[in-house]
Formats: structure tokens, C-alpha cells, sequence
């Protein structure tokens, strides 16, 4: 019983797992062979460059919603500067850059204006995404240089060169959230903000650290997205702002705030890139799959808050009978 709650998380997170490569096996008779299952981690690797951003910002009891406009802007920057004969490192470097930039408006709004985050990032990604369809007036730009498209359709010892990414960015907000001392001020800022101050920590840089993180994450994964497709479109990172808080959350990630693990997120953008491919073998439609997605992240919110309800209530009955006893 002991062993059960100490990684209750992690055995949820697995039984999942398990239950949905089952029932994709199951359903999907190619689900399983590795050809595909290399599909999967490398359709999953956008989700999770994004989710690895956005997990620490709901780590600070906040939220980024504008990473879909970001993905979808950053992509069509790469693009329109490939048409002006912009090489591959420069267009790569500049799409990080508006990344950043944007990820520090962001903050600054939140961190020095108190703008709630929600606010702060809806209204930027909504300004994100109005400029990608101004970039080329609605239409997509394509004809990418073919060291570009390698990026996201290559491989390297036969493993996909977006999974090795994955991993770089996953273990890049491991290495910031556990080895680095801005780590613990975070999952701090996320617990309890008068205590950080009090220790004379100045928290609004925290937040604006987090910000321009998630929007590298977002940016990143734009130009990832946009090599993979060999296409840059202003709606296409439309789908991953909702599947990154998924992961976020499938994966562990506390809505509350000050607790959760990077390396979980992974798991669980495998998970909802797991579920989009058997939903895309069953040739179920995009607005359907989206409608599902949804459904799946309601469940789970509410299960968490559920069981954070009666670990709460656990606590209190706990601490009531230590009372009772003195």
C-alpha cells in the first residue's frame, strides 16, 4: 500500500500507457510494428518540445496559450525567410529568436504588470496568429532547402533526427528543473510566492525566465513542425497547444501549481501522439480526434483534482487525530 501511494503517479501514468498500446494493438493491426511506433515518437516530438515549455510555466500556477500561434508564426518566419534566400542556420536562429522575444513580452506582462497569464498569452497568441496569415496572405510557403526537411524527416543510426531533439529538449528542462538552483525557485514560485520573496528572491525574474523558455519550446517546435511537413501553414500549430497541457497534464503536471516532472511530460506527449496516430489508422477526422483529445484532458484534470481532493482530506483526518492524541 505504501509502495502504491509513494508512485501512484507513475504507476497511472504507466497502467495508460499500457491500456492505450493495448487497445491500439488491437484495433490497429500496424500499430504495433516498429515502423510505425517510430512514427509515433517522432509525430510526438513536436508535442513534447512544447510540453517540456509549457510545463514549467504551469508549474508557476500559470499557463501559455499562445503556444499554437507561436508554433504556427515561427514556422511561417522560417518559411519567408527561405524565400528570400535566407540559408538554414540564420532562418533557424532568427525563428528561436521571435520565439524568445514573444515568450518575454509575455512574461514582462505578467511578471512586471501583474496581467494574469491566461490574458497575457492569449492575447499574444492571438496577435501570433493573425500575423502568420498576414506573412503570405493566408497561403502556406514551401519549397524548403533539403538540409532544412532533413531536420524533421531524417535520421541518424535509424532513429529519427526528431527524436533525438525530444530527448535534448527533455533532458534541457531536466537538467533546468533539477540540477539548476533557478529549478527549485521555480517548483517554489509554484508553491508558495510570499515565501520566495521573503527570502529576497526576485520572483518576477523567475517568471520571465519560465515565459521566454516556453516560448523557445514553442518556437522550436514550429520549425521542427514545418520540417517535418516541408510546409509552413498559419494554422498548423493550432492542434498543439491543447495536446502540450495535455501532456502536461496526463503526465503529472499539477494545474495547482509547484509540483510535477519534465520527464513525465515526455510520457505523456507519447501518449497523446499515441492516441492521434490510432486515430488517424482509423481514419478518424481531425475535428473529431480534437473533440477527443478534449475529452481526455477533462478526465484527467478532474481525476487529478480528485485525487489531490482526498490526499488533502487525508492530511486533515491525519493531522486531526495527532491533535486528538496531545
Amino acid at each position: 500500500m505504501q509502495f502504491f501511494k509513494k508512485y501512484q503517479k507513475t504507476l497511472i501514468i504507466a497502467v495508460v500507457g499500457v491500456a492505450l498500446f493495448l487497445l491500439g494493438g488491437s484495433l490497429v493491426p500496424n500499430f504495433l510494428k516498429a515502423g510505425n511506433l517510430l512514427n509515433v515518437i517522432r509525430q510526438s516530438s513536436v508535442i513534447a518540445i512544447a510540453a517540456v515549455g509549457m510545463s514549467q510555466v504551469i508549474v508557476i500556477k500559470g499557463i501559455d496559450l499562445s503556444v499554437g500561434g507561436n508554433i504556427s508564426f515561427c514556422g511561417m518566419v522560417v518559411g519567408i525567410l527561405f524565400a528570400h534566400g535566407v540559408s538554414v542556420p540564420v532562418a533557424i536562429l532568427v525563428a528561436l529568436a521571435v520565439g524568445v522575444l514573444l515568450g518575454l513580452i509575455s512574461g514582462s506582462l505578467v511578471a512586471y504588470l501583474n496581467v494574469p497569464a491566461f490574458v497575457s498569452t492569449l492575447v499574444i497568441g492571438q496577435i501570433t496568429q493573425g500575423a502568420a496569415y498576414l506573412f503570405n496572405n493566408g497561403n502556406s510557403f514551401g519549397s524548403f532547402p533539403d538540409a532544412y526537411k532533413f531536420i524533421g524527416n531524417g535520421s541518424l543510426l535509424g532513429i529519427p533526427i526528431s527524436d533525438y531533439l525530444m530527448v535534448i529538449f527533455v533532458a534541457l528542462g531536466m537538467i533546468i528543473t533539477l540540477k539548476l538552483p533557478i529549478g527549485t525557485h521555480i517548483y517554489g514560485l509554484g508553491g508558495n510566492e510570499q515565501v520566495l520573496k521573503n527570502a529576497g528572491i526576485r520572483t518576477d525574474r523567475i517568471k520571465l525566465f519560465v515565459f521566454m523558455f516556453s516560448g523557445f519550446c514553442a518556437a522550436s517546435a514550429g520549425v521542427l513542425l514545418a520540417a517535418q511537413l516541408s510546409t509552413a501553414h498559419p494554422t498548423q500549430g493550432d492542434n498543439y497547444q491543447t495536446d502540450a497541457i495535455a501532456a502536461c497534464v496526463i503526465g503529472g503536471i499539477n494545474m495547482a501549481g509547484g509540483e510535477g516532472k519534465v520527464l513525465y511530460t515526455m510520457v505523456g506527449a507519447l501518449i497523446i501522439g499515441s492516441l492521434r496516430n490510432v486515430l488517424n489508422l482509423l481514419h478518424v477526422s481531425v475535428y473529431m480526434q480534437t473533440l477527443i483529445v478534449g475529452i481526455v484532458l477533462i478526465g484527467v484534470v478532474a481525476f487529478s483534482m480528485l485525487m489531490k481532493a482526498r490526499r488533502e482530506a487525508r492530511t486533515s483526518q491525519f493531522a486531526a487525530a495527532e491533535a486528538d492524541v496531545h
